[in-house]
């Protein structure tokens, strides 16, 4: 399947919903006012429970109690709500995927390592509003998850070919493919209509250097990757080496000695963000 073919074939089954789009025009407008965001936001019962859940969670440890969503863009800001509608639209969609070639929980869990990593990489580079890397690590493997789905039989030669190393079934991918699931993550984020930004660390996760415009994103992206490896070896492959571009270091403007800090991190917030943001039946083993 070529790719447009791919994204064309999806683009039904994980399209963002309506919500969202109102949500981030009203938090893109400075005339907005944090009570008009809070109206449109809490028409969904589900999306402003689970906002608040997280919003009132260590990961941002608010001075004060955070009851209503006009409160979360008071203390948290636009920029970190407005992933946060994101992180959970996007969870909720591909709560519709399923696919037989990866266990989901596992593969979650290693998304929202990645991007607790990379969060905590973009705070130590000083990258601005480092919040955002988040929901790259959530979204940085997704186009995985449709080329399971939709192909699953060359998904399974590209699986089988594979090297037992972290970046092997991206080569693989190329080989049967012609594609990979960076291409196709990027792909479905420009369709979507989500910030250049977020495209290119997806689309190049696996090779930082060849990003652009955002090779820092594209860094802090790929070593939250590595660190997720770690936490969570295998994933789809019974063996999997951990593997880093050396220069991601410099080009992300870390320390390579950070990696312990940042891993102690991720696994300190882990459990408190899955509970909240994740839909519980993904994590059913």
């Amino acid at each position: 399947m070529e790719l447009n073919d791919l994204i064309r074939d999806t683009q039904q089954l994980v399209t963002l919903p309506e919500i969202y789009y109102r949500a981030q025009e009203l938090l893109d407008d400075p005339r907005s006012d944090s009570k008009t965001i809070g109206v449109v936001i809490e028409s969904d019962a589900n999306l402003t429970a689970r906002l608040l859940r997280i919003a009132n969670s260590p990961l941002y440890s608010p001075s004060a109690r955070v009851d209503r969503i006009s409160y979360a863009i008071t203390l948290l800001g636009r920029n970190v709500l407005r992933d946060l509608v994101l992180s959970t639209v996007v969870l909720r969609v591909f709560d519709k995927v399923s696919t037989n070639l990866v266990d989901l929980s596992t593969f979650w869990h290693h998304s929202l390592y990645c991007g607790l990593a990379a969060r905590q990489f973009g705070k130590l580079s000083g990258l601005l509003h480092h919040e955002r890397m988040l929901v790259a690590g959530l979204v940085h493997d997704i186009g995985q998850l449709l080329m399971y789905q939709r192909c699953p039989e060359l998904s399974v030669q590209a699986l089988s070919s594979a090297e037992p190393v972290d970046d092997g079934m991206f080569r693989a991918e190329r080989e049967v493919f012609g594609y990979t699931h960076a291409d196709v993550g990027a792909r479905l984020l420009a369709s979507w209509r989500l910030p250049d930004s977020l495209q290119e660390a997806v689309a190049f996760h696996h090779e930082p250097g060849a990003a652009l415009n955002y090779r820092l994103e594209a860094s802090l992206l790929h070593l939250g990757n590595f660190i997720a490896n770690r936490l969570e070896p295998g994933r789809q492959l019974d063996v999997c080496e951990p593997r880093v571009d050396p220069r991601a270091w410099d080009y992300a403007g870390v320390a390579e000695e950070s990696s312990e800090a940042v891993l102690n991190a991720a696994n300190e917030h882990f459990l408190d963000v899955l509970d909240v943001l994740m839909p519980s039946r993904m994590f059913v083993h």
